[in-house]
């Protein structure tokens, strides 16, 4: 008895340096040899994960897919019988709504680092980063005494034709800021009016990493984005600036969802749990000007307290139950606009 209690004793411990070693994903069953990653984070950034992961466990192969957030939940769509990825990462939560069936829930085993609430009931999907929106501008063709501080200022005459914006049925950065003015301007026909007169300001592009390419470039003065595609130009020497408007802005996350009947579950798990580890949450703040979900994690240097940005009442669940008719209604206005 006492030899089997030995060895059972033996096991256990050998269970807990593999979790500790693979983390949760292992525990629950050993990682496949590959994950397949959809992500609408910007190139740079997943290459950088995908390689550094590859590092850190060299039996496992990441294959990425990058794309908008809107193309990425189409291409689960249409493989939700026969999926060919395992997650999606760093894309807009608001873009689940009723597509929870596409999803499984999990809850990370870094959760209890995050800060509080940021964990949905429902844990269809994790936190990932932490994202404010900007306007943001090119200081060589906007002068300081000229530049926007508010979302309505760029309704001036001037900026025609000159502002950069993602077309929100595909990116979900710009469906964050369609949410975003509705909030401030009315969830109703005076909202709409000021998205119309925004839009008619507006060069609608197809992909979010044209705006703010764009604006670095000096192809326009102004873009309309979140402010870590902004800071990392700045952060290169581009001659960008940031603006948080004083109407407010939000301030929302951006998250990962294992995909239902994933062909690799338990990679799926542990390229998750990893992208929220203390190592590579200090690595998105100090590489890529991201801020962390993690309570031991600092800011970006150079950006704002987020207590000193004036944010707005962001409603996710709104956000995300309404998607559909939202995103009609926009089509509707950029028809009009355009």
């Amino acid at each position: 008895m006492e030899r089997i209690r030995g060895w059972l004793m033996g096991l256990g411990l050998v269970a807990c340096v593999l979790a500790v070693v693979f983390g949760t994903a292992w525990a629950q069953g050993k990682p496949e040899s590959s994950v397949v990653v959809y992500s609408a984070a910007d190139s740079d950034m997943v290459n950088t994960v995908a390689a550094a992961f590859e590092n850190k466990y060299p039996g496992i192969k990441v294959s990425t897919v990058v794309a908008g957030t809107g193309e990425i939940i189409k291409r689960m769509e249409a493989e939700k019988d026969r999926p060919l990825g395992d997650l999606g990462w760093s894309f807009g939560p608001e873009a689940i709504g009723d597509k929870k069936g596409l999803f499984e829930p999990y809850l990370s085993a870094e959760a209890g680092n995050f800060f509080p609430g940021q964990v949905p009931a429902d844990r269809v999907w994790s936190p990932f980063t932490t994202m404010p929106y900007v306007i943001m501008y090119n200081k060589k063709l906007v002068s300081e005494a000229e530049k926007p501080k508010a979302w309505k200022d760029v309704l001036d005459p001037k900026w025609k034709g000159k502002v950069a914006y993602a077309d929100a049925t595909k990116s979900g950065s710009s469906y964050t800021l369609l949410v975003t003015w509705l909030t401030l301007y009315g969830k109703n026909e005076t909202g709409w009016k000021f998205v119309e007169d925004l839009l008619r300001q507006c060069k609608v592009l197809p992909k979010s990493s044209m705006t703010y390419q764009g604006v670095a470039n000096g192809e326009y003065p102004i873009g309309l984005t979140f402010e870590q595609a902004a800071f990392e130009y700045l952060k290169g020497g581009a001659p960008i600036g940031l603006i948080y408007p004083s109407e407010g802005t939000a301030i929302t996350l951006d998250g990962s969802a294992i995909i239902k009947n994933a062909p690799h579950p338990n990679a799926a798990k542990l390229f998750l749990d990893w992208t929220v580890s203390k190592e590579m949450q200090q690595l998105m703040v100090e590489r890529f000007g991201r801020r962390s979900v993690r309570k031991d994690v600092g800011s970006p240097a150079g950006l704002p307290a987020l207590d000193q940005i004036k944010a707005i009442a962001y409603d996710l669940q709104y956000a995300a139950n309404n998607r559909t008719e939202l995103l009609k209604r926009f089509q509707d206005a950029l028809i009009k606009t355009q």
